[in-house]
């Protein structure tokens, strides 16, 4: 599909239509950080869609932090969520969004609840333009401005943004509003061009200390049963930020609860890092120790991954590094790990 240009100006009187229709949420800068908030007609100047991505993913949006399965002995009704559209969505949280959607639409068991919320909602994204300490989505074969699964993409330029449609639905949002949208001009395509060149200078840049000569899940797999974990993993506090904050993260347990007199079922956000999330009927737990329970979440990400989705499910997005409250970097683990590969593979 041909892109398209839009100015500054044209695309806040974008927003204000959308908003008309749809329930809207876009990065507001607050402290010197970009967070998720909900757009109102009053501050639709302050969506910023420089920088990099926000410190939450919109996640929540889809897959609930707590959401109402079941009411016993009455009908179940899957609810109607109204319509959202999310702006500002970076490279990586669309990886991590189409992990999401594989593993609640896709095969036998689909969560009906899942995809209510994500037929309703329509992802405008956006490129990078700039990337923090964290961000590593180059190294997990990702890149700091999207090339798939957005309705449409903003890609900054001086004056405006150069539009890319990437489906129908995003193309009926563009034949709708036709008087807001202009054929590009070469210097405007070009603009994007640099600007892409430019931001991956600056990620490989920032990540330049962390080479590798293995991929993670090949680095991961030789060091499965390695006694380094205890060493690597003797700062983790067990607070669950990591899974909590990651995009990607999909694990729920369900809870039963009796309200005015009735039994109601909820689905409610689960973390591996807990003692209690492995353990089985009888108290067994395959899993007791802090350091295997990290480790698990690290298997989760770059080997069970490739049975599952044959990708890894990090993104690179950097959130578990900075909500760490223990400040493990994935990036320096995977570099103690690779250094002991040799090692391993010589006891072996």
């Amino acid at each position: 599909m041909a892109d398209f240009y839009i100015g500054t100006s044209d695309f806040s009187d974008l927003v204000e239509r959308i908003i008309k229709d749809s329930k809207v949420a876009a990065p507001i800068e607050a402290s010197g950080k970009l967070h998720l908030l909900e757009i109102f007609p009053d501050n639709i100047p302050e969506i910023r869609l420089s920088g990099f991505r926000t410190v939450e993913s919109f996640k929540s949006y889809f897959f609930k932090l707590t959401e109402r399965v079941s009411k016993y002995f009455n009908k179940d009704e899957i609810p109607q969520p109204e319509k959202l559209t999310i702006i500002g969505a970076r490279s990586c949280d669309l990886e991590g969004l189409e992990i999401l959607d594989r593993i609640f639409t896709e095969d036998d068991f689909k969560d009906p609840f899942y995809i209510a919320n994500r037929e309703k909602v329509t992802i405008i994204s956006s490129d990078c333009t700039d990337c923090g300490n964290t961000c590593f989505c180059s190294l997990v074969k990702g890149n700091p401005y999207p090339l798939k699964f957005f309705d449409l993409n903003l890609s900054p330029i001086k004056t405006g943004f150069i539009v890319e449609i990437g489906t129908e639905k995003g193309k009926k949002l563009v034949d709708e509003n036709r008087d807001l949208f202009l054929k590009p001009t070469q210097d405007a395509l070009d603009q994007k061009k640099r600007n892409r060149e430019k931001i991956m200078d600056l990620l490989m840049e920032k990540n330049k200390k962390f080479q590798f000569k293995l991929d993670f899940s090949e680095i991961h797999k030789m060091n499965l049963e390695n006694k380094v974990w205890r060493t690597l993993t003797k700062d983790c506090v067990e607070c669950s930020a990591c899974n909590f904050i990651c995009p990607t993260c999909s694990c729920f347990l369900l809870l039963d609860q009796e309200k005015n007199n009735k039994s109601e079922r909820y689905k409610v956000w689960d973390a591996c890092l807990k003692a209690g999330y492995a353990r089985v009927a009888g108290g067994a737990n395959p899993r007791a120790k802090l350091y295997q329970r990290l480790q698990n979440r690290y298997h989760c990400k770059f080997d069970y991954s490739f049975d599952r989705l044959d990708r890894y499910t990090c993104v690179g997005c950097g959130r578990c590094i900075d909500g760490c409250a223990g400040k493990i970097d994935m990036r320096d683990i995977f570099m103690e790990l690779e250094k002991q590969v040799p090692l391993t593979a010589k006891l072996k």
